[in-house]
């Protein structure tokens, strides 16, 4: 005999109570007896199904074959290969530009860098245009703001030096400026060069002496080197060493720079 239990509350969780009775047969001491065995089970379902729906197994276990559980739908599976080959894809893309636009800049440096170094070798021969663009086995002339210099590859005394200057409508150089200096520092890249700068006495009573330009103008800047004695004596002459640092002496060979007004003419 089976007995079928619900609540009556359908919003209370609906109780399926079976009593199962069925027969069995057992041996024992030689006689068949049948034993009834009552079973009772408990089956908890959801509340939405009905007691038609039930069904009872020989094991005692209450089902609905008109409501079976319902199973998830399967999780979606993501590919995690696509993904990673998407990212390269765009990583591949971003560096191809990346590459062509570094191409493209690096040409217009390149560009740029000659038509630059152009423009300063166009600029360099038309400011030493002014000058007398002359360049013998004697020396060449350079440009420097408003006036032109010449630096010589002979060597001569001073005297002599400043001779050559004259006969080229020039004297021999008067450093005005730091900018100068460090201009003349740069053309004189060969050794000591005389310079127009000497001792000259200060009146004719008395033996002292005093530094003058060649224009007789007094210097205002002196570049003079270490452990030099920078007192003027009589027949002083200066020049200066590759490094722009002045010595005097009143003897020697050097070679010399000149320095002239640009010629507007």
């Amino acid at each position: 005999m089976t007995l079928l239990k619900m609540s009556s509350n359908i919003y209370e969780e609906p109780t399926c109570s079976l009593t199962v009775s069925y027969g069995e047969g057992v041996q024992k001491d030689g006689a068949e007896r049948a034993e009834s065995v009552e079973r009772v089970v408990v089956i908890y379902e959801s509340a939405d199904i009905s007691t038609q729906d039930y069904l009872l197994t020989r094991d005692g276990v209450c089902l609905s074959p008109a409501r079976s559980p319902k199973r998830p739908p399967p999780a979606v599976q993501k590919n995690p290969l696509k993904a990673v080959s998407l990212i390269l894809a765009l990583l591949c893309v971003l560096l191809v530009a990346a590459v062509t636009v570094l191409s493209k800049l690096y040409e217009l440096n390149m560009t740029y860098k000659t038509s630059y170094e152009e423009l300063s070798k166009s600029y360099k021969n038309l400011n030493n245009s002014f000058c007398l663009s002359e360049t013998t086995s004697t020396g060449f002339w350079r440009r420097f703001r408003c006036s032109c210099y010449y630096r010589s590859t002979e060597m001569r005394s001073w005297s002599e030096s400043r001779a050559d200057c004259v006969n080229r409508g020039a004297d021999l150089v008067i450093i005005n400026s730091k900018e100068e200096h460090d201009f003349l520092c740069d053309l004189n890249e060969r050794g000591a060069s005389w310079i127009g700068l000497l001792s000259v006495r200060m009146d004719n009573f008395r033996n002292e002496w005093e530094w003058k330009w060649v224009d007789r103008s007094t210097p205002k800047l002196l570049f003079w080197d270490k452990d030099i004695n920078v007192e003027p004596v009589e027949g002083s002459k200066v020049y200066i060493n590759q490094g722009g640092r002045m010595s005097q002496t009143n003897n020697g060979s050097r070679r010399w720079i000149c320095e002239k007004p640009i010629n507007r003419d």
